[in-house]
């Protein structure tokens, strides 16, 4: 009959080494998976300032094809209009994006900087997790 040889205590590992291990493990999945919540937020983030960035252009495309003496180029009109949110706000000019997901809003500055020009801001707000959110580009419209 043979007799099972003892095992010696260098080999294996034992049980609390592998339990451990796996919380160390779990630790480190967690943290990337942190990580990689952080990257789409981010991500959506720039997504919604490159379309407000997008809107904006087109908006100053479109202005710069209205006559200099257009209604919708008067400054001081200061108009009250409604937001997609229901607050109020102040402009010379308002409407949406083509989604309804934007307001575009514009004031004009006559004669600024000089005479026969208009200085017209356009400011695009969005509302992400309930907080305003927006984006203003200015440029100047001359006199033909």
């Amino acid at each position: 009959m043979m007799r099972a040889k003892p095992l010696s205590g260098t080999s294996g590992f034992t049980l609390i080494e592998v339990l451990i291990t796996l919380v160390i493990f779990a630790v480190g999945i967690l943290g990337l998976a942190l990580m990689q919540l952080s990257a789409i937020r981010g991500n959506s983030v720039a997504n919604r300032l490159t379309e407000a960035s997008n809107i904006a252009t087109d908006q100053i495309e479109q202005m710069f094809n209205w006559d200099y003496n257009d209604n919708r180029l008067e400054g001081s009109t200061n108009a009250t209009y409604n937001l997609i949110n229901g607050a109020n706000q102040i402009a010379d000019g308002h409407r949406l994006d083509a989604r309804g997901n934007y307001d575009i809003i514009w004031n004009i500055q006559e004669n600024t900087p000089a005479a026969g020009s208009k200085t017209v801001d356009i400011t695009v707000i969005w509302f992400d997790r309930g907080q305003r959110k927006e984006l203003t580009f200015s440029t100047i419209k001359a006199a033909p």
